[in-house]
């Protein structure tokens, strides 16, 4: 379906005039890896997902323009869609290309992924690396020792860190709120993303984040474009390795040799303890090393009243202070 943009277009949150000048951008780009042939008017365009609250798959438009003025989005159908989805890729000159253009943050947790993504960035950006930086969200949930590890990388790769952390203490919140589950995963948005939205507000309108996701984490991100809007950071989000494999990113890592995260000798993700990925194991590893972080979600559960636990097994409530006592 082809419909023409306005002024008067409409968005989620009121980004409409945010997307059109992001848009605007890139068709001034040129980026011929995001250049498709559409399937609905058979012309060229620029290729984009667009997100839509509620929907998990995001759907996919072609926009077509000139003099950097999208004036036509044609609105692919899940047919249509299916065939470029996974085949669209933002090559290196195209990133570069982006890059000397805009403001970067690589979205820096710690992990394999996004430390891989800034590696591969600054090798992509040799020529303007003073306009890459970091960022790092600190939960207030995580490990400390992963913190320090981002500090010591940045450091290391002399690449400008910016730390942010949600205004409330996760502990605190969840203790008012609840304990985040699968139904109710209030920590994604409150401890990551309204810490960053917020930094990224106060910044100018040229930017774009990067972030590590790839496809082959899930059925759901094998679907996902390399570059979107995001609407909760009111600028381009990019995935530059989304169709790097775990290989991939291995080899490449090693070939950098550097230090490698704490968290992966802890053997368990150390970012966020929310409960809903994880199981007994995660729970006694951090009653190992790091008893005091326990404690403090012990003192959660209790002032959940009996209702709601971190653990469940078969459809059971397993306190964490049980496991204190087992041996």
């Amino acid at each position: 379906m082809a419909t023409r943009i306005g002024s008067d277009s409409n968005s989620e949150n009121g980004n409409g005039h945010l997307q059109a000048e992001a848009l605007a951008m890139l068709l001034r780009l040129h980026l011929s890896s995001l250049t498709v042939q559409c399937p609905v008017c058979s012309r060229e365009g620029l290729i984009m997902s667009k997100w839509i609250k509620g929907i998990k798959v995001k759907p996919v438009s072609v926009y077509h323009g000139s003099d950097g003025t999208a004036h036509q989005e044609c609105q692919l159908s899940k047919e249509q869609a299916g065939p470029l989805r996974g085949q669209v890729r933002l090559s290196r000159p195209d990133l570069t290309r982006l890059f000397r253009n805009t403001d970067g943050y690589v979205l820096f947790s710690g992990g394999q992924d996004s430390l891989c993504t800034l590696l591969y960035l600054l090798e992509a950006t040799k020529n303007g690396r003073e306009r890459l930086s970091a960022i790092h969200v600190d939960t207030t949930a995580g490990f400390p020792e992963v913190t320090d590890y981002v500090r010591s990388i940045c450091q290391l790769l002399d690449v400008t860190l910016h730390i942010v952390k949600p205004d409330r203490d996760y502990f605190d919140l969840a203790k008012r709120w609840g304990i985040p589950g699968f139904n109710a995963r209030w920590c994604c948005h409150e401890l990551k993303v309204k810490p960053i939205r917020d930094f990224l507000a106060a910044l100018p309108d040229r930017k774009v984040v990067y972030d590590g996701i790839r496809a082959a984490e899930s059925a759901q991100r094998s679907a996902y474009l390399p570059v979107w809007f995001h609407p909760s950071f009111r600028c381009l989000s990019v995935s530059p390795i989304i169709h790097w494999s775990h290989d991939e990113v291995r080899t490449y890592l090693e070939k950098h040799g550097l230090p490698e995260s704490p968290a992966k000798a802890f053997g368990c993700s150390a970012e966020c303890w929310c409960g809903a990925y994880k199981k007994r194991s995660d729970f006694q590893k951090l009653l190992e090393v790091h008893p005091d972080i326990f404690d403090k979600l012990v003192e959660v559960e209790k002032a959940q009243r009996g209702r709601f636990t971190f653990m469940y097994e078969n459809g059971e409530q397993i306190r964490l202070e049980s496991l204190k006592h087992t041996p």
